[in-house]
Order: structure tokens, then C-alpha cells, then sequence
């Protein structure tokens, strides 16, 4: 760098475009702060090197207007770029070693799924039930609403929530339910047996007394029948 800047104003040259490094980093961690994004290695590393992307336009900018010297823009962009990838490879590498760390020991110490907790909105984004993921029996659309079966105290209960069964989806998805009819999500760990009629059609058997069975579509039979094995 000090080649490529040459005179006596190199402590200069590099103190700003310190500077300049400094400022972008301030503001893509506060962009990354604000912004909805789970974190994570792959994330954070893929992070990384657009933040090395998005200084070195800067700094290569800076250069190609101070220099005394004709340099073709993108020369000073390479130079750039190994200038600032040296500064920083030693640092971020130790920052995102600690984000591995912190994803492992994140996963090692997250509850089991049947102890997490599901809640369910309403249309209008308002909590109207809290329930432990391994309670959950079922879930049954009907209409404009969702039916929503689960255990408390050993005895099965039913709530009908105000909203559309693509909306539950992601949260199913999340908690180990999995959809077994177009119009149902169904719990594996609460499926005794999968049957058939003399029609052919296919049923799920609940391990709670007193419930329907669960009609199962020949789409995800396959899925839900190699889960119980």
C-alpha cells in the first residue's frame, strides 16, 4: 500500500481511509442490527465479505481522486480490496470463530421440541393460545377458522382460532407437525396407526380417546408413514 501511495503523505492516506473503514462498519453493523436477520455463520461470514465489498468502493474511490498519479480505477480497486482484506481477515475470522461457537452452543441448549411452546394469532395478530409443542394433537381447518386439538391435564381440549391454515404453517413446520391432509396438521409422536378403509382411504389413529381420525391424503402418506417407523 505504501508503495502504491507513495510520498510523504502515506500516514495520512491510511489514517483516513481508516477512517472511511471505520464509518462503513459502524453503519452495516447498525444496518445488520436493525434488520430482521437471524444470526448465523453462514449469515455472518456471507456478511462479512459484503462489507469488505462495500469499503473497498470507498476506499478505492478515495484513492482515485486524491492520487497525484494517472492509476486506472480498477487497479486502485484491487489494491484496495488486499488492503482491506488484510486489515481485517484476522479480526472478523475471530469474530465469526465466536458466532460458530455461539450457533453450536445455541442448538446444544435449546429445549426439546415437545417442551417448546406454540403460539397461536389470531387474524388480527393478537396471542390467543399458549400451548407446549409435545400437547398438540391436531389441527383442522374449517372455513375462516383452524381447530386446534391438544392435551392439558390428560384431557383433550379444543380451540378454534380465527385465522387461515397457511398461517400456522411455518409454525407447524417449526415444532415437528406435519400436514398429513390439505385441511390438517397432525403430530407424529401422537399417531398409533395408519389405516385404511375398505374405500382405500386412509386414516391416522390418535393415541387420545374420543378423537375422529385423521385423514390422511396419498400425497403425504409416504412421509408420514416412514416417521412412525
Amino acid at each position: 500500500m505504501s508503495d502504491f501511495l507513495g510520498g510523504e503523505w502515506v500516514g495520512v492516506h491510511v489514517t483516513i481511509m481508516s477512517c472511511i473503514i471505520l464509518a462503513c462498519t459502524v453503519l452495516l453493523r447498525l444496518l445488520y442490527y436493525y434488520l430482521p436477520l437471524k444470526l448465523n455463520y453462514t449469515l455472518y461470514m456471507f456478511w462479512c465479505l459484503s462489507e469488505m465489498i462495500f469499503m473497498t468502493f470507498f476506499v478505492a474511490m478515495y484513492l482515485w481522486l486524491v492520487l497525484n498519479k494517472p492509476v486506472p480505477y480498477f487497479d486502485t480497486l484491487t489494491v484496495s480490496f488486499q488492503y482491506i482484506f488484510l486489515t481485517l481477515v484476522i479480526p472478523y475470522s475471530i469474530i465469526a470463530l465466536s458466532v460458530r461457537v455461539y450457533d453450536y452452543s445455541k442448538r446444544a441448549h435449546e429445549p426439546d421440541e415437545s417442551i417448546r411452546r406454540m403460539r397461536f394469532y389470531d387474524i388480527n395478530h393478537n396471542l390467543k393460545l399458549v400451548v407446549t409443542a409435545g400437547t398438540v394433537l391436531y389441527i383442522g381447518a374449517e372455513e375462516n377458522y383452524i381447530n386446534i386439538f391438544y392435551t392439558d391435564g390428560g384431557k383433550v381440549r379444543s380451540y378454534v382460532l380465527r385465522n387461515s391454515m397457511k398461517s400456522v404453517d411455518e409454525l407447524c413446520l417449526a415444532h415437528g407437525l406435519v400436514r398429513c391432509h390439505r385441511s390438517y396438521y397432525i403430530n407424529p409422536s401422537h399417531v398409533k396407526v395408519l389405516r385404511k378403509d375398505k374405500e382405500g382411504v386412509i386414516y391416522a389413529e390418535l393415541d387420545a380417546a374420543d378423537l375422529m381420525d385423521i385423514p390422511v391424503s396419498k400425497r403425504y402418506y409416504e412421509k408420514l408413514s416412514e416417521m412412525l417407523c
